[in-house]
Parts: C-alpha cells; sequence; structure tokens
C-alpha cells in the first residue's frame, strides 16, 4: 500500500514538473517598445522603404501598432489594432485599402497576415534572446500576382 501510495505521489510531482515546464516554454515574448529598422542588416526583393519604425503596445491578448514607412514618395502612418487569439478583423486602412487581419502566435513566432482584395501581406516576427532585436520576414502577394520576400531587422530604442 505504501509503495502505490509513493508511486503516486512521484506520479503527480512528475505530471505537475511537465506541466510547469510545458507553459514556461510556450510563454510569447512581450513586443512592446520601439522599434527601428536597421537598414542595413534588412533586404528587399524589389526595394523597399527607406526607413521603418513601429510601435506595439502589446497587453495580453491585445495588440496596437503604429507604424511609419519613410519612402522617397514620403512618410506614411498605419495605426492597428489586433487581438492574438487568431480571429479575422475587419481593417479600415492596410497600406492604403480596406481588409481584414489575423494575428496569432505559433510558438515563439508573432504572425500577422493582412489580407486585401487580391493580395496580401503576411509578418513572421521573432524576437532575438535578448529581446533588443525583431526579425521580420515579410511575405508580399500584390494583386497583380506579384509576390516577395523581406526581411526587415528592427532594432528596440531605449526609452526616453
Amino acid at each position: 500500500m505504501t509503495k502505490r501510495i509513493s508511486a503516486l505521489i512521484i506520479s503527480a510531482i512528475t505530471i505537475c514538473l511537465l506541466a510547469t515546464f510545458a507553459a514556461a516554454q510556450t510563454k510569447q515574448p512581450n513586443v512592446t517598445g520601439i522599434w527601428k529598422m536597421n537598414p542595413d542588416k534588412s533586404q528587399f526583393e524589389r526595394g523597399g522603404p527607406s526607413g521603418i519604425v513601429i510601435k506595439f503596445d502589446h497587453k495580453d491578448s491585445s495588440l496596437a501598432e503604429s507604424m511609419m514607412l519613410v519612402t522617397g514618395g514620403g512618410d506614411r502612418t498605419i495605426d492597428l489594432k489586433y487581438t492574438t487569439d487568431g480571429k479575422e478583423a475587419a481593417q479600415a486602412d492596410l497600406m492604403g485599402a480596406s481588409g481584414h487581419s489575423t494575428v496569432k502566435w505559433e510558438g515563439n513566432v508573432l504572425l500577422i497576415e493582412w489580407k486585401i482584395e487580391g493580395g496580401s501581406f503576411n509578418r513572421k516576427i521573432s524576437l532575438s534572446a535578448d529581446g533588443k532585436t525583431m526579425t521580420m520576414v515579410v511575405n508580399q502577394l500584390s494583386p497583380n500576382g506579384n509576390a516577395s520576400t523581406d526581411t526587415v531587422v528592427l532594432e528596440k530604442q531605449e526609452s526616453k
């Protein structure tokens, strides 16, 4: 009887430890902060903006994004709000067009997908181990069928 109770206690402790370990492994990073593109480390297939600054405000499953793009044609700012639960949401301004967004986590990678009529803009966002560098792999499909993949490296800016 004592061996049976000991075995049950050991089993219960093992299950608790495994559950704690699994929960620790699936904790997503917090992307809150101001992130500025490092143009020397970023790569664009067909040219890209000369600058990108993104401000993320990430609380639980809510994510707000303000993205400023610096181009030869002038600066453009896009302000969006998402939830990270994978549910599709209508957006009025996705790069100048209305459409839908979906945001979800795949492990430690944040996936942000924008869909507009005939095209899409998908970003896979990951953080470095020290949380100071953000890498975005951006897949674009334009309404005319052109596809491209860009890698944008952003560095976290110090709070002032």
